[in-house]
């Protein structure tokens, strides 16, 4: 499966897998994140059972504040 991460282009053996998964594989630890697929938001919930196919375009932005 070819797909884009952040913009990036990755490959993975798999035809599909979960949105979750990816964040595993790409080391996305940060607490809080938000997750879009092919520009729709992905729930925190529904990470684990959203699968990303090929061509998908998957996008997590790390949530940052401070004063």
């Amino acid at each position: 499966m070819k797909l884009k991460v952040n913009f990036d282009a990755d490959e993975y053996p798999e035809a599909e897998l979960s949105v979750a998964e990816i964040m595993r594989r790409r080391k996305f630890s940060f607490p809080h994140v938000i997750t879009r697929l092919n520009g729709a938001l992905v729930e925190r919930n529904a990470r684990e059972t959203t699968l990303v196919r090929d061509g998908d375009d998957l996008e997590v932005y790390h949530l940052i504040s401070g004063g």
